[in-house]
């Protein structure tokens, strides 16, 4: 498969680590791990370029009690 990786406004933190949106055969690897509650939002102004994006899908993640918020202890 291919593998990209998008980068938005700055390209790293502070800590010096890279900040990118990771495409697997044209899917948002970021996306599919925040909507299946393995991973939640963290943003880093001023990249936001999917930030809409990402907060509908911690949402139903959320609501639908998938991954990580399936735990009680973790919401």
């Amino acid at each position: 498969g291919r593998v990209l990786l998008e980068l938005d406004v700055e390209r790293r933190d502070r800590y010096g680590r890279l900040l990118a949106y990771v495409w697997a055969d044209g899917a948002m690897v970021n996306w599919q791990l925040v909507r299946q509650g393995w991973a939640v939002l963290l943003t880093y102004p001023p990249n936001v370029a999917y930030v809409e994006w990402f907060t509908s899908a911690q949402r139903r993640a959320r609501e639908e009690q998938v991954g990580l918020w399936a735990t009680p202890a973790f919401d």
